[in-house]
């Protein structure tokens, strides 16, 4: 499949599309809204501020939610409490009115990214699914193992849905506060401008996506071979729509279509006088209160009263009870226990931030465009060494030279997947130094990564340290391997 196309540019694209949308729509209706001569002012400094962060924070949740593999209701539960949240700062920040907009804007906000987010989750797990297999082993593995597939059509097939109505309300929302007597300013053009521009790059990325799945089911991988030329073509084509249409809508276009109206038909309304229920043949509304409590001494009103109270009663606290359990409920799980026992969190914020770094180094750096910026792979390396580690109950001196060593052989491994060559977890370090022989035709690197592959494995399953020397010609051989073609 498509490398280059890395997770971080595409929720950060997820982000842009969202927030710009939600941001120009609230400047848009901001001068329609408030009222600043009975000092109602429901729009101002702090409904961008909120509604910019919220897109960055409500991607991050959803990612949790995707790798913890939590149940999708529980949505409902996180955008709740956030909303909560929320509206608790505005009372601290003294921001009374801003709430009425708030509410429904982040409930918005968040569903809209939770459904193009879920693109690019379910295109990671098909992905998954993949593994390494290629050719027709590829192409009979996803024949019995297809539920990542349908689950990623289904979810991209609603994405674009949604990705087609939000022009729309854009535009009607536009319309409106242009017939208003408002006008557009240069931020809200600039956002306008933005969140097409990453629209379409989404709708270019779920075209990409599903030719995955297409190419993938007939056994072929990486059929992209250009990604620069496709991005250029991309932008091209995206910006000759946008002359385009700037020429046809403008009061100056060469082709104007104007309308005639049609004069509207005169209609004489005649007011017929009210007939009263007993002259329209309608029931008497006191007939009906009497056939319902007969007072003939069997079954008072009041009998009635206490039966309905009660059915009442009962219903209001089942549906406390119900939401009660619905929206604490998770908060008391194992696996809520388990996330914050093990620090979930904070790795995975500290992931975030490692992709991120990564991302600026790999955007600013001299390369090849194929070269990827971070390696999945060499993480689940280095997470199978850290339980290993568990498991062996080694000394700390050794646990911290096998970490030192462990974060220069995932250097290896990134430089193996830049150059096509895969790691599998079911290889040992010296095996899979062997592969990268393959692509190394210079005895020296060969040498060297025969060395790197020897030294690693002995530091793993030897209970003594290795040598000053050893770690330093280690920590030489990757340097020389991972530099050699930079």
């Amino acid at each position: 499949m498509s490398k280059g196309f890395n997770s971080l540019p595409e929720r950060f694209l997820v982000i842009v599309t969202v927030t710009s949308f939600m941001l120009c729509i609230a400047a848009l209706l901001g001068p329609v809204l408030n009222n600043s001569e009975m000092e109602r002012i429901f729009i101002n400094w702090f409904t961008f501020l909120v509604l910019g962060l919220s897109g960055v924070i409500f991607v991050l949740i959803q990612q949790i939610f995707a790798r913890e593999k939590i149940k999708p209701y529980l949505h409902i539960v996180a955008c709740v409490f956030y909303v909560i949240f929320a509206v608790i700062l505005s009372g601290l920040c003294r921001q009374m009115n801003q709430p009425y907009v708030l509410i429904p804007f982040l409930i918005i906000e968040y569903f809209l990214e939770n459904a193009l987010n879920n693109i690019f989750v379910f295109h990671d797990r098909f992905m998954e699914e993949c593994g390494d297999f290629t050719g027709k082993e590829l192409e009979a593995h996803l024949f019995h193992n297809n539920l990542s597939a349908i689950d990623f059509g289904a979810k991209a097939r609603f994405a674009q849905g949604v990705l087609c109505i939000l022009p729309a309300i854009m535009f009607a929302v536009l319309f409106c506060v242009l017939k208003s007597g408002y006008s557009v300013s240069i931020l809200e053009l600039v956002l306008i401008g933005l969140f097409f521009l990453s629209e379409a790059l989404i709708f270019l990325l779920t075209g990409l996506f599903k030719n995955d799945v297409f190419f993938g089911f007939l056994g072929f991988r990486d059929y992209v071979q250009n990604k620069k030329k496709l991005f250029r073509s991309a932008l091209v084509i995206l910006f000759a729509a946008f002359v385009f249409g700037a020429v046809f809508s403008s009061n100056h276009a060469f082709i104007k279509i104007s309308f005639k109206e049609r004069p509207a038909p005169e209609v004489n309304y005649e007011i017929e006088p009210q007939q009263s229920y007993e002259q329209s043949g309608n029931l008497d509304i006191r007939e009906m209160l009497e056939d319902m409590y007969p007072d003939d001494g069997k079954f008072p009103a009041w009998i009635w009263d206490v039966i309905f109270g009660i059915i009442k009663w009962a219903a209001i606290a089942a549906l406390t009870v119900w939401l009660i359990l619905f929206f604490f409920k998770p908060f008391f799980s194992a696996h809520w226990k388990q996330f914050w026992k093990e620090g979930r969190l904070i790795k995975f914020l500290r992931n975030i931030w490692h992709e991120i770094k990564a991302f600026f180094r790999y955007a600013f750096t001299k390369g090849t465009l194929d070269q990827a910026y971070s390696s999945v792979q060499s993480k689940k390396f280095g997470e199978s060494i850290k339980d290993f580690l568990k498991k062996a109950g080694r000394s700390k001196e050794k646990t911290a030279e096998i970490d030192r060593l462990t974060k220069h052989f995932m250097k290896l491994i990134d430089w193996g997947e830049a150059h096509e060559i895969k790691y599998r977890t079911n290889l040992a370090p010296a095996e899979y130094t062997q592969l990268l022989k393959t692509a190394a035709v210079v005895p020296d690197l060969q040498e060297a990564m025969d060395t790197a592959g020897m030294l690693f494995e002995k530091a793993l399953y030897d209970k003594n340290v290795l040598s000053r020397e050893e770690e330093a010609r280690f920590i030489e051989c990757v340097k020389k391997i991972v530099d050699f073609f930079e």
